[in-house]
């Protein structure tokens, strides 16, 4: 699941909705997304219902006909992003978008919760904002899945 093409340690966007389409984006050029644009606006239509805010981390994710196969993107931004979603508005530095096919709705489930365990980890978002590059962020969230 860990590709470092989809693995972006310097997000170029300055907003929330800049830094999903730069993930989107990544998704679709490998053949993850098969329409950048429909499932851009699943993942924009899930953020105004409910929060995918994990502590530090933002986790937009959507289910769509869209969506060839179960896939991630991470980006850490260099600078804090606002996020707002859902009733929720922090600041965040990293997003974990997952893209959800529409014919296994729940696949994502068990991803999520390790993800979310993963980004609890003490000193974890340090290491994400130190990395650097993608091969740098590919063995640490290697490493970290390992353990949680």
């Amino acid at each position: 699941m860990l590709d470092p093409d989809l693995l972006v340690p310097d997000l170029k966007a300055d907003n929330k909705i800049a830094a999903i389409k730069e993930l989107t984006n990544r998704l679709y050029l490998k053949g993850v997304v098969k329409d950048s644009l429909s499932f851009l606006q699943a993942v924009l239509g899930r953020e105004n219902i409910e929060s995918t805010l994990i502590g530090e981390v933002a986790m937009p994710h959507a289910r769509s006909l869209a969506v060839n196969q179960l896939g991630l993107a991470l980006g850490v931004s260099p600078l804090p992003l606002d996020y707002p979603s859902g009733d929720e508005r922090r600041t965040i530095q990293v997003i974990c978008l997952i893209a959800v096919p529409a014919h296994a709705p729940d696949s994502y489930l068990a991803l999520l919760g390790a993800l979310a365990r993963t980004f609890q980890e003490g000193g974890m978002i340090g290491d994400l904002l130190r990395a650097g590059t993608p091969e740098a962020l590919c063995k640490l969230l290697a490493t970290h899945s390992r353990h949680s």
